[in-house]
């Protein structure tokens, strides 16, 4: 981040995330995403960025269980969180503290398969 900011600069959002997808799969849900649900999806990114951890709804953000509690990325196990982005579609994103980023692990207009039944 720069020490001084200039006219026409880009102000940097506050909170200090970065979001960051995980693979080629996350890049296309995202787009995808951004192409039939820009707005809810900004909602979203507003929403996790500002607490990736809230509970104050949990029927649209709340952590995964089960085996899909965590996820490795970069060699490092992470908690693995759901945003419900629409009625069907979902965010799945890995919290990075240490390097304060938000890994998008899925991204999706339908609802995801594997939640649909019990994961040990």
């Amino acid at each position: 981040m720069p020490d001084k900011l200039r006219r026409g600069d880009e102000a940097p959002r506050p909170t200090g995330w970065t979001v960051r997808l995980v693979d080629r799969q996350a890049a296309q849900g995202w787009t995808s995403l951004l192409n039939q649900a820009a707005e809810s999806l900004d909602r979203a990114w507003v929403a996790i960025t500002g607490d990736p951890r809230s509970r104050a709804d949990p029927g649209r953000q709340h952590p995964l269980k089960f085996d899909l509690r965590q996820v490795q990325v970069d060699g490092v196990l992470l908690e693995q969180w759901q945003y419900e982005v629409t009625g069907g579609a979902r965010l799945w994103y890995a919290i990075d503290d240490a390097r304060r980023t938000l890994w998008i692990t899925q991204a999706g207009t339908g609802h995801p398969k594997a939640t649909d039944k019990r994961r040990r």
